[in-house]
């Protein structure tokens, strides 16, 4: 057996240098479990990633030879089901806590729920997984090479954690870990639906998920789903560019969200709200950081719909979208750099049902100083006069729902084309040779889905 030392000695001197930057992908990890603590950790227990690092599966191996040590004698036999379930969530312990040293997270701790083993499965949960509870125990109380340090959470909402120990952490730090040293193992639920109390221009969000049941329809959103997420897979998608960081550029297996707001009674399951896609490295990665994505070895294009909400509150309103950006409303708003301000503020007039009273959170320093709310709101309003019936109606997440079905029209038929495709809320990241075919099949799927070739740009050509 190689012993934690000996492997980091040997191997400490031949580590291999990162070739990419970091990102935080807190809602790539979301737990089922606590949902309302995610955000108290930047990276959330996510028992479908695995580490191929041989440092991490040497740690492994070694735990899994050494169990009946840890454990303690037995009064029967483990069954060769309940064993493969105990290795699989050591994998994935050890895995989780190597993915927080190697994003640079201080100190590199997880959430973790501690609750899955007293309720009842769901769909969202990995299967086998009960015994989570007792294996962390375990690795926290007795594990030889001090893997992990355990602290249980006593308040409600708020996720237990686990810090990497100190011979675990003293081993990862002499390693430097690659792109594709993380992976995510197949079977994960990729259809969601939530049940959300949410100030979506604030990005404040509580969410539950709902354990539904399955219709030919969410049947078919899985599907479609999985081939998009297969195409994705098998693609050559990296990003070059020098960082002393990994992104995992492997977790890109896509899901798609569905949200019930609070009014929607308990029990019914709807699948027309909301629908977004999520789980894609490259949707948190910073524009200036686009450049340096690569498909099949080529720089990217990103395009989008133009003022794509807002034109989708046009249609809902019966009415023919206008040219023009949308979001340039009213005498001292028109400059591009209050844009951002706008837009949030539109976005919440369109899922909230009563007037806007106050900014939302999040648009300091994006507005004029001085502008108040109610100012704003009639600047927008007077620009739009048409959407006067569909403004603080709490239409956003059907609106929502539309923009996701075009995106997954578009990436269909890019999909049946063999294209890979970079989606984004509202457009998408192509190959750049593959950027006039790719708008032309975006405004196509437009027309399918609302009536109307809606305005595509090209936002920029790395």
């Amino acid at each position: 057996m190689l012993l934690l030392a000996e492997w980091t000695e040997a191997q400490s001197s031949g580590a291999t240098q990162m070739a990419a930057g970091v990102t935080r992908q807190s809602d790539m990890a979301d737990d089922p479990r606590d949902a309302q603590s995610n955000a108290h950790f930047e990276h959330m227990f996510d028992p479908w990633l695995n580490c191929s690092h041989r440092f991490v599966e040497v740690i492994c191996d070694n735990l899994i030879f050494n169990w009946e040590h840890l454990e303690g004698p037995r009064q029967r036999r483990l069954r060769e089901a309940d064993r493969r379930n105990r290795d699989a969530i050591i994998r994935a312990v050890a895995s989780n806590l190597a993915f927080a040293v190697a994003m640079g997270i201080e100190p590199p701790t997880i959430g973790i729920s501690l609750r899955a083993g007293k309720q009842k499965k769901t769909r969202y949960d990995r299967e086998g997984f009960t015994g989570l509870p007792r294996v962390v125990d375990l690795l926290g109380e007795r594990s030889g090479v001090r893997l992990l340090s355990l602290t249980k959470s006593t308040r409600k909402g708020f996720s237990s954690s686990i810090t990497a120990g100190a011979d675990f952490l003293d081993g990862l730090q002499k390693f430097k870990f690659k792109a594709d040293d993380f992976y995510q193992l197949p079977g994960r639920e990729i259809i969601w639906l939530s049940r959300t109390d949410r100030d979506f221009a604030g990005n404040v969000e509580g969410r539950e998920l709902i354990d539904y049941s399955d219709t030919p329809q969410t049947e078919r959103f899985r599907d479609e789903l999985g081939r998009i997420n297969d195409l994705l897979t098998a693609a050559d998608i990296r990003l070059e560019e020098a960082s002393p960081r990994p992104t995992p550029t492997r977790l890109r297996s896509l899901r798609r969200v569905f949200n019930l707001p609070p009014d929607v009674p308990e029990g019914v399951e709807r699948f027309d709200l909301g629908g977004r896609l999520f789980g894609g490295w490259w949707q948190d990665l910073p524009a200036e950081r686009r450049q340096a994505i690569r498909i099949e070895g080529e720089a990217v294009a990103d395009l989008d719909f133009a003022s794509m909400f807002l034109r989708l509150a046009y249609v809902e309103a019966g009415e023919a979208p206008p040219d023009g950006d949308l979001y340039a409303v009213g005498a001292g708003l028109s400059d591009p750099r209050w844009r951002p301000g706008v837009k949030k503020v539109a976005s919440a007039m369109l899922f909230r049902r009563s007037p806007l009273t106050r900014m939302p959170r999040g648009t300091r320093g994006l507005l004029p100083a001085g502008l108040s709310a109610s100012d704003l709101r009639s600047a927008i309003r007077a620009a739009h006069p048409k959407l006067g019936g569909v403004f603080e109606t709490g239409i956003g997440l059907r609106l929502m729902f539309r923009e996701s079905e075009v995106l997954m029209a578009a990436l269909l038929a890019l999909a049946a084309e063999d294209t890979p495709a970079l989606p984004m809320h509202d457009g998408l990241m192509v190959a750049r040779s593959k950027a006039d075919r790719a708008a032309n099949i975006m405004g196509e799927a437009a027309v399918t889905i609302t009536g109307h070739r809606l305005p595509i740009s090209l936002k920029t050509l790395y």
